[in-house]
């Protein structure tokens, strides 16, 4: 079962998994102050050589694909 609570000074939640006894920390963040690599699930931009061989790839960043809203607060995984 998980259970979720919120931290009243800084809106943040943790969740915990009694299965798996896991442990998450979410920061929630208003629409403006969202990081830029929200939304997707590499972050950076792709450059391409002549034969259409990817010549940066390891330079990208990993976005952020998953997320949850409450009350009027977009929640990431910290």
């Amino acid at each position: 079962m998980k259970t979720f609570r919120v931290n009243k000074e800084n809106s943040d939640i943790i969740t915990y998994d009694t299965e798996t006894e896991q442990v998450n920390r979410y920061r929630g963040y208003l629409l403006g102050d969202i990081p830029r690599n929200f939304g997707c699930m590499e972050f950076g931009t792709r450059l391409y050589d002549e034969n259409n061989n990817l010549v940066n790839g390891e330079d990208l960043d990993e976005g952020i694909p998953e997320w949850f809203n409450y009350k009027g607060l977009t929640y990431i995984i910290q």
